[in-house]
């Protein structure tokens, strides 16, 4: 019996309290490296992420605080590490440029936040509810698709801050290109030198080992060259004054007609960001045998989002690059991810003075890092040459970013996709089977090219009938039924019909059973049944099903119905005109007749 979809009822737990259960000194030390590891990287990650969000960089720090720790501490996993994602960032930078706002404005931030509320609310209403299966209906095509596009949005809007001039805000990557050829005769050396300086130090200190805070030796580097060498004098663009300290919670401006403007962007937004967490998460724990709450993880995440709108920060997600780090590092508990959180926080407070020469640029560097490696277009070829629908949803999903909003984008792959499996439900697989002589299976009669029964046509449904295929099922079998009677006359007796693999039968589908007995019958022949599930029986009794059908001609097996039916055959037709030994009961007539 297949197994029933998980039900949705509202449940919530606080699972930080069994963080110390038997908690170790080696726990601890533990906890601490990896905490005190993911920060160094985390904090120039997290002011970098907010310039691709649109969002002033000290709102990255802000995210980053508060998000982290809340995550922690509500979420299940002891490795996933919450805060500003690139994805996250792009997508949502992308809903509020379809709002017409201009960037790291007040308007914006507030906005921002208004997002960040509402995406978090979905995420916990997911969670409560027990509902965390819904993120299945993006499929891993689309992700394909959209991570590829996305990394190259991502990385076109860093080129700006990297050559030292202004280019489009808009996630269209056909008109950042143009834009960028346009203006790459004002490209600033020195900006540029500053920018490929922090990228070769992110990337060989990468190759050197992971541990290694690439990102933070950058920072520290190239803020140091700019403050010497007077480079913010040449334009090189810096990041300037950065409050110090932690604002105090505001909650974001609602506004009902504006939250739902954004609220498609918002589900789109909280969607996306759950099937990183939720792989993430589940990947991790799968390698170390781990228990985890996917349900718990969402309610987690939730909460994340919802805290930071009121600090003016932006959707945050669950990062595969600290969440690695975390794992390779042997975190034991979520406190990990606390003391990143807190480290980030203590950086508000006390260091937060001293970015004040930090370059555009190698922020812009660490984006392009953490990205480049998400630039696969040729695994859309690969989907392809696996499952064409496949493939080319995924090839359209990523087509699409070229001139639509990103999360418009990733909408219509998920339409296709769905779509398309639709459309092939719509239109089942409907097989005529027969024994084979020489292995005594049943097989597909028409592939094989094998004799059949002229008095019974024997038909499976390879899938489950809904409303949406119900009829063409009807159609398939009547159609069936007049090929059989021109070929053999007044023959056929029985139509029997394997239930074996329709798993769900909704009501349409019920009733055109019922029906489809009433039609064949009209024809002089009879609808028998075989493998009807446990599942499915009392959606057709329900229907009326006992009501119309001889329960004769109801059969458990696909053996037992051959058996059944044949006993009720005109065996005369069976030993002086049918030429085929079809089935072993056959040669039992046929010898009689000799």
């Amino acid at each position: 019996m297949k197994e029933a979809p998980p039900s949705i009822t509202l449940t919530i737990s606080f699972p930080f309290v069994q963080w110390f259960k038997n908690y170790s000194k080696d726990a601890a030390t533990r906890d601490l490296i990896a905490g005190v590891t993911v920060a160094a990287v985390y904090v120039p990650q997290s002011m970098a992420y907010a310039l691709l969000a649109g969002m002033p960089p000290i709102t990255g720090l802000y995210t980053a605080f508060i998000a982290t720790i809340v995550a922690a501490v509500f979420g299940s996993s002891r490795f996933l590490n919450t805060g500003p994602v690139a994805m996250t960032c792009l997508l949502s930078a992308s809903v509020l440029y379809g709002l017409h706002l201009e960037p790291q404005t007040d308007e914006w931030v507030a906005h921002m936040g208004l997002l960040a509320l509402l995406v978090g609310l979905i995420r916990v209403s997911i969670g409560l509810f027990k509902a965390g299966f819904v993120v299945d209906l993006i499929s891993h095509s689309v992700v394909i698709g959209f991570t590829s596009a996305g990394a190259m949005v991502i990385a076109l809007s860093q080129f700006g801050h990297l050559f030292g001039f202004p280019i489009e805000r808009t996630t269209h990557i056909i008109t950042v290109i143009i834009d960028i050829v346009k203006k790459i005769t004002m490209t600033n050396p020195y900006t540029l030198f500053i920018g490929v300086l922090a990228f070769a130090i992110i990337m060989i200190s990468r190759k050197i080992s992971k541990y290694i805070p690439g990102a933070l030796i950058a920072v520290i580097v190239t803020s140091i060259l700019v403050y010497q060498f007077k480079l913010y004098e040449k334009g090189v663009a810096i990041v300037g004054d950065v409050p110090q300290g932690i604002p105090m919670p505001t909650a974001p401006a609602f506004d009902l007609q504006t939250a739902t403007s954004m609220m498609g962007g918002a589900i789109v937004v909280a969607m996306f960001g759950l099937i990183e967490a939720v792989a993430i998460a589940k990947t991790l724990a799968v390698r170390v045998g781990d228990r985890w709450d996917p349900n718990q993880e969402l309610i987690g995440q939730g909460l994340a989002n919802i805290a930071v709108a009121f600090f003016k920060g932006f959707p945050a997600g669950g990062s595969f690059s600290r969440s690695s780090l975390n794992f390779s590092l042997g975190a034991k508990t979520p406190l990990a991810s606390v003391i990143s959180g807190a480290l980030v926080g203590l950086t508000l407070l006390y260091l937060a003075p001293y970015f004040y020469y930090l370059p555009k640029a190698t922020l812009s560097a660490i984006v392009l890092s953490a990205v480049i490696n998400l630039i696969k277009p040729w695994e859309i070829l690969r989907l392809y040459k696996i499952n064409p629908t496949d493939g080319l949803a995924a090839g359209l999903t990523f087509a699409s970013v070229f001139f639509m909003d990103l999360w418009v984008a990733i909408t219509v792959g998920v339409i296709l996709s769905l779509g398309s499996f639709v459309y092939r439900t719509m239109y089942p697989r409907i097989v005529v089977l027969t024994r084979d002589p020489e292995s005594k299976t049943f097989v597909n009669a028409e592939k094989r090219d094998l004799p059949e029964c002229p008095q019974i046509l024997y038909i499976r449904p390879n899938m489950s009938i809904y409303f949406g295929n119900a009829q063409y099922v009807h159609d398939y079998i009547m159609d069936k039924i007049e090929e059989r009677k021109l070929k053999y006359g007044k023959a056929l007796k029985y139509v029997l019909l394997d239930m074996e693999a329709v798993n769900y039968i909704d009501a349409a589908g019920s009733e055109m059973i019922i029906r489809l007995i009433k039609d064949v019958r009209l024809k002089g022949v009879e609808l028998a049944f075989a493998n009807i599930g446990c599942d499915v029986y009392p959606l057709l009794e329900n229907a009326g099903f006992d009501k119309e059908v001889d329960t004769s001609l109801v059969f458990d097996s696909k053996g037992q119905s051959i058996v059944g039916l044949f006993k009720k055959l005109d065996h005369e037709y069976c030993a002086k005109r049918c030429p085929h030994v079809v089935f072993k009961e056959c040669l039992s007539v046929k010898d009689k007749a000799a």
